[in-house]
């Protein structure tokens, strides 16, 4: 019999992690034996943000959290990742437990991941062995299939986030309260720095790191403008798809992954990376057009997010497991 075997760096509560949570999640509401591995825990009782997420703690009681050192590897798990090298590690822990040879699902989140430096390179010399891929966007598959040795090993599961948790619907008197975070940067601070005390806008929002979920949905659902600073290159910014569940007009740049969800110039407005100026002007445009053609625009990308939840991911990911393991002959492990 197999369970399945959630592995994460951390439990940080950073995107890439918070996606495997999502995964265990889906397992456990399948009835499924389902472990959360962190290789290190750095918050007490499970006191981390991470696990304060709604979606775990509506559906998630069940689930066995532990660290690396505590982990009991059987040869029956199913083994599930993001990070390359926690392959790596994986590998290692199992070997030492006398365990070869299990099925491993790699979680493809990034578009980056066939660049040779990603990872320290491990990520590019992962792509060509038989793993079980799901990737999060069709930008991810684009970026890694020319790499990947087998292809029918691979599939396209698209990223569900917690629409609930920040579903708030645009309305046209809804006030202009600009709302960005410096989770990858104070680039916000220096945009929005001209607008802090215009008669215009009537609040400014800062989410900063180590913001409390809780704070975090409220910044969002009582904001309408959100200004999406990612990193030039992106798995899919997530931030940017939570701002359009919650009525927000999103000015952000084409950071490569949020084309997954980005119809620029129709569902957003587009500005070049870094581009304070563009910025500025396109808030502007916001401001002069707020009850006509932005409002269409938030309209639009409230929509948009609408159809991306997780009861979707959820019911893809239960229709994998059953087509390449139950349908196989492979017996999951039921709690």
């Amino acid at each position: 019999m197999m369970r399945m075997v959630f592995f994460v760096p951390t439990d940080r509560p950073v995107g890439g992690v918070a996606k495997v949570l999502d995964y265990a999640v889906h397992a456990a509401r399948q009835d499924l034996e389902v472990v959360f591995c962190c290789n290190d825990l750095y918050f007490e009782n499970l006191s981390s943000a991470l696990f304060k997420k709604p979606y775990f703690q509506k559906y998630g009681s069940n689930i066995r959290i532990c660290d690396s050192a505590t982990l009991d590897p059987k040869d029956t798990d199913v083994l599930f990742f993001t990070l390359p090298s926690s392959h790596e590690r994986l590998s290692t822990l199992y070997a030492a437990a006398g365990c070869r040879n299990m099925p491993y699902i790699h979680l493809l989140q990034n578009v980056r991941l066939s660049n040779t430096a990603f990872d320290n390179g491990y990520s590019y010399r992962l792509l060509p062995k038989p793993l079980h891929r799901i990737c999060i966007t069709q930008e991810v598959v684009n970026s890694v299939a020319p790499f990947v040795d087998h292809p029918n090993d691979m599939e396209l599961i698209p990223h569900g986030f917690d629409f609930e948790a920040f579903n708030c619907a645009p309305r046209q008197d809804d006030p202009i309260m600009i709302n960005f975070n410096t989770f990858k940067g104070d680039l916000g601070r220096e945009i929005v720095r001209p607008f802090n005390q215009d008669p215009r806008v009537k609040k400014v929002r800062v989410s900063s790191t180590g913001i409390s979920w809780n704070k975090l949905q409220n910044n969002y659902k009582k904001s309408s403008l959100f200004l999406g600073t990612p990193l030039p290159e992106e798995g899919l910014y997530l931030p940017g798809l939570e701002a359009m569940a919650a009525g927000q007009l999103v000015i952000t740049p084409d950071a490569f992954g949020n084309r997954f969800y980005c119809d620029f110039s129709e569902n957003c407005a587009l500005v070049p990376w870094g581009d304070i100026a563009a910025y500025q002007e396109q808030i502007e445009w916001a401001i002069e057009n707020w009850t006509g053609a932005a409002f269409e625009m938030r309209k639009k990308a409230h929509s948009k997010a609408s159809g991306l939840g997780l009861e979707t991911e959820c019911a893809r990911f239960a229709e994998s497991l059953k087509a390449r393991y139950v349908d196989s002959g492979m017996a999951l492990e039921y709690a």
